[in-house]
């Protein structure tokens, strides 16, 4: 079911919690409890939370914002980006007007820094874990759509649900992979994989139990394997390798992982297929596709759609620049970790190509993304 044959386990888990579904009652402007986690090299001086928003798309919403931004020479937080999100521009846009206050310690060397992540979650107080009978409802009716094959009345519930809101990150996290299996019935396994990351992305350890967790993950990581994006695969693998009772799926992955990393170690030109999307599903954002590369020189090919411009934010430097495909950029070694956005219109593909440095380069050792481990454990505590 959510998650094809393998899925089934995470359709029964949304049916139990179904069955348990409660009322809620209405609450205040200021229940909410908000918590902002942090990954950059920047250390914060004043970072205040986000307030509620005031007009917010349903009363009992809840949300979740992860966010880019740049911490200026003198302290500030600069050019936000938001990455991905579940709840609506509302919330968003608190995110965006909280960081404007944020005030770091000012650069030692003088210089900006570019690479900072936060994750924000807007959880109601008291608000109990189950669902509510409307949201069971809604769930009901994409179920028995898919299950008869009716995908066009399957997409109809779906898009009602998320454009009607007022749910908790536990419905959320059943909604978004609600959202990727009727993606991936349409054939659109782009979108699918992009609904099933924002899935696991808000979800917690109630929501998205450990078998459903690892069935999740494995599927996540045959997605980012079949469009080449073997950076993100190696960092799905590693967090299944860290879940008890992962290693049946891990031996099962076994093969295809052996064959990713002789790829990366060989193969002249790791191909990403990649598709911009709004992080919001939502008017308001700016639609893009972002990515840790393995390698540290990129180019842009197979552009389809309106693919305008990147930018890569490292953790001593950054670059950007119109999208050009006879032109290759690199990332020098020195500037840290690095994620790379691209941005242009929702549903615009194009191909992220990765180059093997040449190896007559005496620095040739030193021209991927940063040492690996430190480029997954980094990207891990970011996610």
């Amino acid at each position: 079911m959510i998650i094809v044959a393998r899925g089934k386990a995470l359709l029964c888990q949304a049916a139990v919690a179904l069955l348990v579904a409660t009322p809620v009652a209405a609450i205040a402007d200021d229940d909410y409890d908000k918590s902002v986690d942090y990954n950059g090299l920047a250390i914060a001086v004043d970072r205040a939370l986000p307030k509620s928003p005031r007009h917010r798309p349903r009363r009992l919403q809840e949300a979740w914002v992860q966010m880019s931004y740049v911490v200026t020479p003198d302290g500030r937080a600069v050019d936000p980006i938001i990455i991905n999100s579940s709840g609506g521009a509302v919330y968003e846009d608190e995110v965006r007007k909280a960081a404007e206050g944020w005030r770091f310690e000012p650069s030692a060397t003088g210089a900006e820094l570019p690479f900072n992540i936060t994750n924000t979650r807007f959880t109601i107080r008291g608000r109990g874990k189950g669902t509510t009978r409307r949201f069971a409802r809604y769930v009901q009716h994409i179920m028995r759509n898919l299950h008869n094959e009716n995908i066009v009345g399957a997409r109809k519930n779906a898009d009602a649900a998320i454009k009607l809101g007022g749910w908790n990150l536990y419905e959320s996290t059943i909604l978004w992979l609600m959202a990727g299996r009727v993606e991936g019935a349409e054939g659109d396994d782009a979108g699918k994989l992009e609904m099933y990351r924002r899935g696991l992305a808000v979800s917690d350890e109630r929501s998205l139990q450990r078998k459903a967790r690892i069935d999740l993950l494995e599927e996540i990581f045959e997605l980012e394997a079949g469009f080449g994006q073997y950076s993100a695969a190696i960092q799905t693998l590693a967090v299944l390798r860290e879940i008890k009772g992962s290693k049946e799926v891990i031996e099962r992955l076994s093969a295809r992982a052996a064959e990713i990393e002789a790829k990366l170690e060989s193969d002249p030109e790791l191909i990403a297929n990649a598709t911009v999307t709004n992080p919001c599903d939502c008017d308001a954002g700016e639609a893009l596709w972002d990515y840790v590369p393995i390698r540290r020189t990129f180019s842009f090919a197979n552009l389809n759609g309106n693919v305008n411009r990147f930018e890569a934010r490292c953790e001593l430097q950054r670059i950007d620049g119109a999208i050009e495909t006879d032109q290759q950029w690199t990332l020098e070694a020195d500037w840290g970790f690095c994620q790379v956005f691209v941005f242009g219109d929702d549903g615009a593909t194009f191909d992220f190509v990765e180059h093997l440095p040449n190896s007559e380069d005496s620095d040739a050792e030193n021209q991927t993304a940063v040492a690996r481990n430190h480029v997954l454990d980094r990207r891990s505590r970011s996610q």
